[in-house]
């Protein structure tokens, strides 16, 4: 009998193989929530340790606020240890700063940018990137992300000034397999991806060694069993010879 695949076998609740280990993690990133405090003033705090996780491909730093709260963040270029950062509408313009973008002059580089206020950081996470403050008006500011395009955003979401640190990460290569398996082992990826023709014939339908033309297995259940392969509820199966084809009329 025929193995599950593995695309089944990584659903929700199945083989805790393929679980995303949480406890790798430092931390849930994001910014301390939205309240009165921040938006009549700015809450001061300090960098108080940089630290890195598998979980996540850039750097992050501790802040620790004068409230008592405990933050992580994605760790900007040119921060450090015992730098004292501050989050609020008042915030000076200063690289590791959290203020609303309407307070953000036109042209500043900004990183961990919310979509709505008090959302805590959605956009421009990871190792290098930025977005772009192009233009400001009242009901919007128009933001330039990292892949290029322009999003409209509320002004009073926030997002914090200057550029996410481990910019040039994918620049080095790996130069050899044994180097890939240890990068992906130590973040839980699923690593080397094998064809399906390429495997045995008890792991999936295509495998073995003959017939390496493998058709689909048509048709299958339209309410089944959810599998990656196949045609659900086809109206027709076959080649389709004969008849007239669209578009042409019959000669009468």
């Amino acid at each position: 009998m025929g193995k599950t695949l593995i695309q089944q076998r990584r659903g929700k609740g199945k083989s805790p193989l393929y679980v995303v280990p949480d406890h790798f993690s430092a931390g849930k990133v994001e910014f301390r929530p939205l309240d009165a405090k921040e938006t009549d003033g700015a809450v001061k705090g300090k960098v108080v340790e940089i630290l890195k996780d598998s979980a996540h491909y850039a750097p992050l730093m501790k802040v620790k606020y004068e409230t008592g709260e405990e933050v992580l963040l994605p760790a900007v270029e040119g921060i450090y240890v015992g730098k004292e950062v501050y989050s609020g509408a008042a915030a000076p313009i200063e690289v590791g700063n959290v203020l609303p973008l309407k307070f953000i002059p036109e042209g500043t580089k900004v990183c961990m940018i919310e979509l709505r206020p008090g959302d805590c950081g959605k956009l421009a996470r990871s190792s290098g990137t930025y977005g772009i403050v192009l233009q400001k008006t009242e009901k919007y500011v128009l933001i330039k992300l990292p892949s290029g395009k322009t999003k409209k955003i509320h002004p009073l979401a926030r997002a914090m000034i200057g550029v996410v640190a481990g910019g040039g990460r994918q620049e080095k290569p790996f130069v050899k397999a044994g180097n890939k398996y240890y990068w992906m082992k130590a973040h839980h990826k699923l690593w080397p991806v094998v064809s399906a023709v390429a495997k045995n014939a008890a792991d999936h339908p295509f495998g073995g060694k003959h017939k390496r033309n493998k058709g689909k297995v048509t048709p299958l259940p339209k309410h089944g069993y959810p599998i990656k392969y196949g045609y659900y509820g086809s109206r027709k199966t076959g080649r389709g010879k004969g008849g007239a084809t669209v578009g042409t009329k019959k000669k009468s």
